[in-house]
């Protein structure tokens, strides 16, 4: 018998990485279950601090080069490869040897990550390179562009445009592209050939996330995600759940729950909207805490100004939730409007709480969304279904890289 093709799944800093350490996780978990691939993770350097980078500000590492550390994320052990200049976000998209030379041990490399600057790093491979990408730096941190004109504010602005740049230019060096919603299909498909950009979200576990009672039986509105990122605009979820309370009384409580709470500012502004006792933050709560909280809301709300898939919702859905939701490019694929939940306009709280409010306002309604909610996720959304897009992509790769 014939050994199994190994894949190398490249992820910038495992442990620290949210949405794409998930998708990272899942297709680490795909991967083995099949006969015919192998997968290792390898993480790369994402920040300034990098422990094993090589860091302008630190000269006791100019001489010690590029570090190598094994550890460990969810029980799963991983290499940890440091980058040259790590203050720098443009070093930390560049190849390195240490890194290149462990790439070319593989069959395929599998880059997942928030944009597709991180292809950089397989430059100089000739083997197989497919990217998992959620978004761009444009749109990721259209905020900072948005920002004043100061001088660390022009400094991040000039590496978001520098970063737009190898987004784009990096996709010269992928042979497959998958990707979480139609709009970066789309986009995409204009720099690279449209049969090699592929739909493919990561999956959610159906298993795990199973409906409970009905959403009209469910006794708090439930938001999940690191609220301290401006992205996620808890901010806005705040005004939408204190006009909802000034219609009825009988509105639920709201939870967040996530590896980070909201800023003070943000709750300052809570305790402004009278909202703050009617609001509960659980931090890092455990999967099967999470899960709970899911099948026990009446309805899941994301608030977010951009979303790559929105890796929340199919686990709503698949909890049989209805969602409501912003309209911020991955909720569009996933939320059904008017079928599985509501989607609104961007920055709209006066939508956001008259979605809310009709949603709760209509049991039937409510419970009928999360029906249909569950039967997406497992029609489209579940490990089985998502899977075997990524895994038939590998298999196609390789056999014309063969031939």
């Amino acid at each position: 018998m014939n050994r199994p093709n190994r894949i190398a799944l490249v992820v910038h800093d495992l442990a620290k990485s949210a949405g794409v350490g998930t998708v990272a996780r899942f297709l680490h978990d795909v991967i083995g279950q099949s006969d015919w691939f192998e997968a290792d993770l390898i993480s790369l350097a994402h920040g300034s601090d990098d422990r094993a980078s090589v860091r302008l500000r630190n000269p006791a590492t100019w001489t010690r080069g590029v570090q190598v550390q094994t550890e460990t994320n969810d029980g799963v052990a991983y290499e940890h490869v440091g980058a040259v200049g790590a203050e720098i976000e443009y070093c930390r998209y560049q190849p390195r040897s240490v890194l290149t030379e462990r790439l070319r041990g593989y069959d395929l490399v599998q880059i997942v990550a928030g944009t597709p600057a991180w292809a950089h790093v397989t430059r100089p491979l000739d083997i197989p390179v497919a990217l998992q990408v959620a978004t761009l730096a444009r749109e990721e941190r259209s905020w900072v562009l948005d920002g004043r004109w100061r001088p660390k504010a022009l400094w991040r602005q000039a590496m978001v445009r520098l970063t737009d740049r190898l987004d784009h230019s990096a996709l010269r060096h992928v042979d497959a592209a998958f990707v979480e919603n139609q709009w970066m299909h789309d986009h995409l498909a204009a720099y690279m050939p449209p049969e090699d950009v592929i739909f493919a979200p990561p999956g959610v576990d159906t298993e795990q996330f199973m409906p409970g009672p009905p959403p009209s039986e469910g006794d708090h509105i439930l938001s999940v995600g690191r609220f301290e990122d401006p992205r996620k605009n808890v901010t806005l979820l705040f005004e939408a759940y204190a006009a909802l309370r000034n219609q009825s009384e009988s509105v639920p409580h709201l939870v967040l729950a996530g590896r980070t709470a909201p800023t003070d500012a943000a709750w300052a502004q809570a305790e402004a909207l009278g909202i703050r006792d009617a609001v509960t933050f659980g931090a890092d709560v455990s999967m099967d805490e999470l899960a709970r909280l899911y099948r026990t809301a009446a309805l899941y709300v994301v608030p977010s100004d951009e979303e790559g898939l929105g890796l929340t919702i199919l686990e709503a859905m698949a909890s049989g939730r209805p969602v409501v939701s912003t309209a911020c490019g991955g909720p569009s694929t996933t939320v059904l409007d008017g079928e599985t939940g509501r989607l609104v306009p961007v920055g709209d709280a006066e939508a956001l709480a008259g979605a809310m409010a009709d949603v709760i306002g209509d049991p039937e309604r409510a419970d009928a969304m999360g029906r249909r909610g569950r039967e997406r996720a497992e029609e489209h959304f579940s490990m089985e279904a998502t899977g075997q897009r990524f895994l038939d992509t590998y298999a196609q790769l390789l056999d014309d890289s063969s031939s």
